[in-house]
């Protein structure tokens, strides 16, 4: 199993293994779970700082006959890491690294805060996708983008081999903009996702504003979800105002032809998925 430790000091040395992307396997004997791997990133101590810390689950796939796992952060990039040597030696080196997609303000409240997502296409190709909050950084750019981001979006990578014959993530489409973007599904060659509408200010009592989670109820708003191409971003269809209120982290569901969203009022939204219509020409131009 493989999930992010959180904040904390990372002292290895001291098996302390904080801000890190641990894998630990079950003793068949004593049952326990034990260390098995870890990846820690070379800025851990700088991120635990700023609480940029792994929060999102990881998808594992396999990509030419090799076993490997994304993650990310609210720090805003994502690694690619081979499940054989999570970090390589050092336990500080991944597989590949991308530049920053968002946070460019060092914001614990924007970045990722939803599971990556992952699907390969009729070509083989491997695709990953990411949600992530706040506005894009301004020095990542897609081929294909819909506008200007604000409040969050998922950006959608290919994984393929550089030069050295390494792997890589190299960016595909940026879509529309979506109010605190959340995990995407993909299904028939659709991406499902969706804008939470959740506020996700952090404040205290101060004069003139409602402090902690009242706070940030009364700040939100509704939930959109919006059907998308997935080799594109294009957007083919958005639930509108049809959903009344927000969603808290607890994401879609695709089964039997239908999406499902629940929502903090307690209601759960059902809609109708359809296979991907017949495809036109899209270049990046046109998309922009």
């Amino acid at each position: 199993m493989y999930a992010g430790s959180g904040d904390g000091d990372y002292l290895p040395e001291q098996q302390i293994y904080g801000q890190a992307l641990i894998g630990v396997k079950q003793n068949a004997q004593t049952k326990a779970l034990e260390l098995k791997d870890w990846y820690a990133p070379l800025n851990a101590f700088w991120m635990r700082k700023r609480d940029l810390d792994f929060d999102t689950s990881s998808p594992i796939f396999d990509y030419k006959g090799k076993e490997y796992l994304v993650s990310s952060s609210k720090e805003c990039r994502i690694w690619l890491l081979d499940t054989s040597a999570l970090g390589g030696e050092d336990h500080r080196t991944p597989a590949y690294r991308t530049p920053l997609i968002c946070n460019e303000e060092v914001n614990f409240t924007m970045g990722v805060w939803g599971a990556l997502a992952t699907w390969q296409d009729a070509k083989g190709t491997r695709w990953i996708l990411t949600p992530f909050w706040g506005p894009k950084h301004p020095r990542f750019e897609a081929p294909i983008e819909y506008g200007q981001v604000v409040y969050g979006a998922v950006a959608a990578f290919k994984m393929v081999d550089d030069k050295l014959g390494k792997p890589s993530l190299i960016p595909a489409w940026i879509s529309r903009d979506m109010y605190m973007a959340d995990p995407p599904v993909i299904a028939n060659g659709v991406v499902y996702a969706y804008g939470s509408g959740e506020s996700t200010t952090q404040r205290w009592p101060e004069p003139g504003h409602v402090g902690g989670s009242p706070g940030r109820i009364e700040e939100s708003t509704h939930a959109v979800l919006y059907a998308l191409d997935a080799e594109t971003g294009k957007e083919l269809w958005s639930s509108g105002d049809r959903i009344a209120s927000w969603n808290h982290f607890s994401g879609l569901s695709v089964a039997n032809g239908r999406v499902y969203i629940g929502t903090y009022d307690g209601m759960l939204y059902c809609f109708g998925a359809a296979s991907l219509p017949a495809r036109t020409p899209t270049t990046a131009q046109e998309s922009r």
